[in-house]
């Protein structure tokens, strides 16, 4: 993961130290803290490599614009943050490139049960070939409103093409850019949804590789979903962040889905200690809330909101930030302490919370002491390695309610 402020970059020794914050696509922050990714996106669960079903084939781009044009090939409303990201002087030399025949890296889609495909790698190069060819498709598909896209003025090659859209080129190249062959992997639908999610993770390994929330999207249907987007656009869960996260690549999704996940437990029980954020939160959209009725939504979107009201008036301006004292640096958002001072917040009666809003100064001195302590250290790495393991998570909400629970005594 790309990180700023790398002149800053905090060692595993030095908490204290200016924390590294992601980069979004255009290189400002997004908003969050970096995570270490030492237990992230493994393939640690072993399954029968029979239930593997890939298929490698060649599609024409005129097939697959006829797909896009019936709804058939989906760039998937779960992606749109991604979708057309590309400029256009970008899209023209991928189109510059279909023109002087050189091969196009291969795209991957996930096949539904009726046959139609999800693009779930390769969407930039599939957008940027349908605004090229069938904007109206494209603007459909997205939502938007995009003119036919133009070749750029500075074109590598081919300089007599520039301006041209694609109904202004001579019928031969059109028809070379429509009988262009993409290699598609197919991804069958008969996959089961855990070795997709395997399968996904092995193979987007370069250029924008998908995170393992973007596959979750992918590949796990359900209301939740919908309901998880809803969160995440909320105006509570914007101005709890100060409208800080992004979400590019669904990180806002993961947040919400962070604290869906932990809040919905059996009261008493815990995650596993070695179990993986990955394992965990497939778990919850694959079986846990699958049953769910629009009744038990409504309610985790209602306890969701009371959080993202009382988590910044309870903690301030250190919401969310890991904090040893009033010499430390804000931080970005963290994580694992957006996920365990929501839940816990989500967890305390009204009257507590109350309390606990007139004692912010408190909670934060608090805070700060656990996260500083040099005999405990136990709470700051599980703020700083694996964080996403069971453990990890248990531990700094267990820490979250210890503090409420001294703040409330005192």
């Amino acid at each position: 993961m790309t990180v700023a402020n790398t002149e800053n970059a905090a060692s595993a020794d030095d908490e204290d130290s200016a924390p590294l914050e992601e980069l979004a696509s255009d290189s400002t922050g997004s908003g969050l803290e970096a995570e270490p990714q030492v237990d992230s996106g493994d393939i640690r669960a072993p399954f029968d490599p029979k239930l593997i079903d890939v298929t490698t084939n060649q599609r024409t781009v005129d097939s697959l614009v006829a797909r896009l044009k019936h709804g058939e090939l989906d760039l998937s409303p779960d992606f749109q943050r991604r979708a057309n990201l590309w400029n256009d002087k970008r899209k023209s030399g991928l189109i510059e490139s279909m023109l002087l025949r050189i091969p196009i890296p291969s795209l991957y889609v996930s096949e539904d049960k009726d046959g139609n495909y999800q693009v779930v790698d390769g969407l930039q190069r599939m957008c940027a070939i349908a605004h090229f060819v069938e904007v109206s498709s494209l603007n459909k598909a997205l939502g938007s409103k995009l003119d036919p896209l133009r070749l750029a003025d500075d074109m590598q090659s081919l300089n007599e093409l520039k301006s041209k859209p694609f109904l202004e080129l001579p019928r031969p190249l059109q028809r070379r850019i429509m009988e262009t062959e993409l290699t598609l992997h197919v991804i069958r639908a008969g996959t089961p949804t855990n070795v997709k999610f395997n399968i996904f993770s092995r193979i987007n390994q370069g250029g924008l590789p998908l995170n393992a929330q973007e596959i979750r999207n992918a590949i796990y249907p359900g209301k939740w979903r919908e309901h998880v987007r809803r969160m995440a656009a909320s105006q509570a869960f914007r101005s709890a962040t100060e409208g800080k996260i992004k979400g590019e690549r669904l990180e806002d999704h993961e947040l919400v889905l962070r604290f869906a996940a932990l809040f919905s437990l059996p009261p008493g029980e815990k995650r596993g200690s070695d179990e993986n954020l990955d394992d965990f939160l497939n778990r919850f959209v694959e079986e846990r809330s699958a049953g769910w009725d629009d009744r038990r939504w409504q309610a985790l979107e209602c306890a969701f909101e009371r959080a993202m009201q009382a988590a910044p008036r309870v903690f301030g301006r250190i919401a969310f930030r890991k904090y040893s004292g009033q010499d430390h640096a804000r931080s970005p958002i963290n994580r694992g302490l957006f996920e365990a001072e929501s839940v816990a917040v989500a967890q305390r009666p009204e009257s507590e919370i109350a309390r606990l809003v007139l004692a912010s100064h408190q909670v934060a001195e608090a805070f700060a002491r656990r996260f500083a302590d040099e005999n405990d250290r136990d709470f700051a790495s599980a703020l700083l390695y694996a964080t996403g393991k069971g453990s990890a998570s248990n531990k700094r909400l267990e820490v979250i309610h210890s503090i409420f629970d001294e703040v409330l005594r005192a």
